[in-house]
């Protein structure tokens, strides 16, 4: 990964990775704003404001803009986190300056026009409802909510119908004069690019964006980390077939160096086929059709969950096997064997992820707004390749003592279900 980084006078900056023997490019505005950052009565803004640059600027309209990109046969599209937000754009290598020219014009030329923002409502509350159908889709969002109550990271992305309706076109421009801002920025690319060329039409449609000075920075008070009290179980009742669950425990940030040992553990224990949850669970007792972990770090904390769907019938057994495999990464390393075999999936996962430049302009642009760098792959590997099973034995007999645990489940409605599951 050879990576050349430019900055410009205002602040924005660009990293990028040439890959000359592909025809394409894909360009990715990255921006530190995410649902973190909302004030109470701005609870969905971040995603919905995204929703709104793709509406219509003062220079082209909602159809011009797509005709811009995919009228080339490229790909437009964003995507809104809980701390950044992603605008993005594939195209060949021939179509970059147009690719910049439109993905500027809808950072700095927003129309918002107020019918446009009524009609954009209604999408909203349609893909609140559709989630909401989607036990197993919504289960992880109730999750945050209740392991990180009270705390900003624990809400919704896309917001709450009540706060959704009265968003107005002030406030989504005092959005955007408060977030979107050039420090705040930043530009990657990967692919069939000239580095030269990029940065100058980059400089062409964004250098005369001005930082804000009277802007103050916004608020990112650490997650709580959960107490050593009890088990927290929380059980939703809808119409469903399945309990939908998720077990899970306060993880680490992207800033911490046991992210590899996490990441390896996540493998072993959920992350694979071969993992233990899905052998013990799936494979030889039939009681899950799926069933995994994932890790899920921040800026400053992060969540490690396990997730699945299974019958009402089965859902406190499914539940003891999994206590069971926590306990018994807590009280014994794994062997050398399985953890060998957990770093070669996880190697092997990153490493052809990283064969779409979509994937590489992502990592390159998110890492160097979140960290100030871009740890290159080579040094990513070997970090996996040290991580030992002592490494994931301390970690996790931290991570996963029973009462820092916190289940959350949609369960079948009039099914007697208990809270002192666990």
């Amino acid at each position: 990964m050879t990576l050349v980084h430019a900055t410009l006078s205002n602040g924005i900056r660009i990293v990028m990775e040439p890959v000359p023997t592909v025809q394409s490019v894909a360009i990715c505005v990255w921006v530190k704003s995410g649902s973190r950052y909302e004030q109470p009565h701005q609870y969905g803004m971040a995603h919905f404001l995204e929703h709104m640059l793709f509406k219509g600027t003062t220079n082209r309209t909602a159809f011009q803009i797509a005709q811009e990109i995919e009228g080339r046969g490229g790909i437009l599209n964003a995507s809104t986190g809980k701390e950044l937000t992603c605008y993005y754009a594939r195209v060949l290598s021939e179509h970059l300056p147009i690719a910049v020219e439109v993905l500027s014009d809808l950072l700095l030329n927003a129309k918002l026009d107020p019918d446009e923002l009524e009609r954009e409502k209604g999408v909203i509350m349609e893909e609140m409802r559709m989630i909401e159908d989607t036990p197993d889709e919504v289960v992880h969002d109730l999750f945050a909510e209740v392991h990180w109550a009270g705390h900003p990271l624990g809400r919704r992305i896309i917001g709450m119908p009540e706060t959704v309706r009265m968003f107005t076109r002030e406030g989504l421009q005092e959005f955007i004069h408060a977030h979107y801002l050039p420090e705040r920025i930043v530009i990657s690319a990967a692919g069939n690019l000239e580095p030269d060329t990029l940065v100058q039409e980059v400089e062409r449609w964004l250098g005369a964006w001005r930082p804000n000075p009277e802007v103050a920075p916004a608020d990112s008070t650490p997650p709580p980390r959960k107490a050593h009290d009890r088990l927290q179980i929380q059980l939703f009742a809808r119409e469903v077939e399945q309990v939908h669950f998720c077990i899970g425990v306060d993880g680490v940030s992207f800033m911490d160096e046991r992210r590899y040992a996490l990441a390896v553990l996540n493998s072993l224990l959920g992350g694979s086929m071969f993992s233990r949850l899905w052998q013990e669970i799936r494979e030889q007792r039939g009681l899950v059709y799926d069933i995994g972990s994932y890790s899920s770090p921040m800026s400053d904390g992060g969540l490690f969950v396990i997730y699945g769907g299974t019958s009402a019938e089965h859902f406190d057994q499914v539940v003891e096997l999994v206590h069971a495999e926590l306990d018994r990464l807590r009280c014994e390393p794994p062997s050398k064997e399985e953890t060998l075999s957990a770093r070669n999936q996880l190697k092997g996962t990153r490493v052809l992820a990283l064969e779409a430049m979509q994937t590489r302009a992502e990592l390159i642009g998110s890492e160097t707004l979140m960290r100030g760098e871009v740890i290159p792959m080579e040094e990513v590997i070997a970090r996996i390749d040290a991580v030992t099973p002592e490494q994931i034995h301390a970690l996790a007999a931290e991570l996963f003592e029973p009462d820092r645990r916190t289940i959350v489940a949609i369960t079948p409605a009039n099914t007697a279900l208990s809270e002192q599951i666990g």
